[in-house]
This record gives C-alpha cells, sequence and structure tokens, in this order.
C-alpha cells in the first residue's frame, strides 16, 4: 500500500477554528529583519528573515517534493530562477540554487538508532498532509501540562494560552514520509538561528522549538500521523510504525549538525 493511500486528506467540509489554528504557527514577524530582500546575494545566512523569505524556502521544497526530491541540477536551477526572477532576486539564483541541492541529497539523521534519511532517495511521503481535529472544549491548558511533562525532559517554556478549543480546525504536514518501515512527520523552519554555521547546534534548534512552542506543533502532527495510520494500517502498532517527528532548520543544513533536529516519538 502506497503511503498515498495510507495517509489520505481529511475532509473539507468543516470551518477552520482560528483559536486552534494559532498552535500551527510558523514564524512570527521578525522586528529586526530587513524589510526588502537585497537584490545581491550571498550565503543562505544572509538571506532575509521573515514570513515572505521563509514562505519562499518553504516553496522551493514543496515543488522539490511534488517532482519526487530526486530533481537534477539544471532542474534546480530553473526552478529557483524563475521563482527569483519574478521577484528581482536574480543574485540570488546561485545561492538558492545550491542550497537546495545540497539539501536534498544531504543525509538527515533522525535520531539515536535510526538510520539517517536522504529527501532524494524518499520513495513515499505526502508533501503538505492536511488533517482536521475536532475539538469541544479542549482546555490548552491542560493539553500544554501534558506536552510539558511528556516532552524535552520537562524543559522550562513559556505557558501556552488560556483558551478552550471548540469546533474543528486543520492543519498542513510540510513532508510526511516511511522510511524503513516507520512514519515520520517533518516540518521545515526558516528561522534565522545566527549568522553562520555554528549557531545551528543541537541545544540551539531544541530551544528554538521551546522558544516557539513547536513542541505542541509536532504533538499534533503525531497525533494526526496516529489516527491515519491507525483507520488505514491492519497490523497498526505505534512503537513499531511511528518514528516520530523531525524539524529541519533550512539555514543550518551545512552545519556539522546538518540542520534537522529530531524531538523523537511520544511514548505509546
Amino acid at each position: 500500500m502506497r503511503i498515498s493511500d495510507i495517509l489520505g486528506a481529511g475532509s473539507t467540509e468543516a470551518p477552520e477554528n482560528p483559536q486552534a489554528q494559532k498552535l500551527f504557527d510558523d514564524e512570527r514577524l521578525d522586528p529586526e529583519a530587513p524589510r526588502e530582500t537585497l537584490a545581491s546575494g550571498g550565503d543562505i545566512h544572509r538571506f532575509p528573515r521573515g514570513p515572505n523569505p521563509g514562505t519562499f524556502l518553504h516553496g522551493l521544497l514543496e515543488w522539490a517534493g511534488e517532482e519526487g526530491f530526486a530533481v537534477a541540477p539544471e532542474a534546480i536551477e530553473d526552478a529557483v530562477a524563475r521563482r527569483c526572477n519574478r521577484r528581482g532576486w536574480q543574485g540570488w539564483i546561485p545561492t538558492l540554487s545550491d542550497w537546495l541541492q545540497h539539501l536534498l541529497h544531504a543525509p538527515l539523521p533522525l535520531g539515536e538508532g535510526q538510520a539517517p534519511v536522504v529527501l532524494g532517495q524518499l520513495t513515499q511521503y505526502r508533501v503538505e498532509m492536511e488533517f482536521w481535529f475536532a475539538s469541544h472544549k479542549v482546555d490548552v491548558l491542560k493539553l500544554d501540562e501534558r506536552v510539558r511533562q511528556q516532552t524535552h525532559q520537562g524543559a522550562p517554556r513559556v505557558t501556552a494560552e488560556p483558551v478552550l478549543l471548540n469546533g474543528m480546525f486543520k492543519g498542513f504536514i510540510d513532508l510526511t514520509f516511511e522510511h524503513q518501515g516507520r512514519y515520520y512527520v517533518a516540518d521545515y523552519k526558516s528561522n534565522w538561528l545566527g549568522a553562520d554555521d555554528a549557531a545551528y547546534t543541537e541545544q540551539a534548534m531544541e530551544q528554538s522549538i521551546l522558544d516557539n512552542r513547536y513542541d505542541l506543533q509536532y504533538v499534533l502532527y503525531l497525533l494526526a500521523l496516529h489516527r491515519q495510520l491507525k483507520a488505514r494500517l491492519a497490523d497498526y502498532d505505534y512503537d513499531r510504525h511511528v518514528g516520530g517527528a523531525l524539524y529541519l532548520f533550512l539555514r543550518g543544513t551545512r552545519a556539522s549538525s546538518q540542520g534537522p533536529t529530531s524531538p523523537g516519538r511520544l511514548d505509546s
């Protein structure tokens, strides 16, 4: 059974819940980020920060996924050039082409005891998997307490807003994939952690996850994955089939950490 059959799209009949959508916010507006994208390029660390440049990087990876990830260098350069030319970013074409080519072929660690994954070698995956959750007076503070207790060794982090979730809300997972019999959720983060590769340490990436409360985000992603697999795999077993979450910091892919951090999986 292909992953496209296992991870079917969710219903599109229900309205979104704006309170719940806050749990899926990605980058927030950076008041220190340049307001305009520089016409001349540099390395990936100089590529402007903020939601719009972040969306651009996400879009390149989404395109690569739709093309099968194993994309020829000339196709990558053409896709990057077309997108940059529309925005007057010609100076960034070499940098972003090289960045994407490297990212698609770099071995990405998935955590202790798990073999690295290479995006360009994936055969079973879904790009931007949509999911829906029904909620009825869900106390976010109670949910937050459970997440803080069971993830990142209870490390301190900002408490979530005290709201009740009601109704339906949806989310999109950047990438859901199968690797050596296990299923993973991956999220792309274009957050700027520092001026060079040395800023993208395991500790710095984990702290960014905690500071932005991406832990709440990936817990809900894993819950969505669990529900999809349980409904579609006759022999489904959480411990055997769920690999965990992967956060890929897009500006740190040449760091010694290689850019990703894997918070792992929740115990069943």
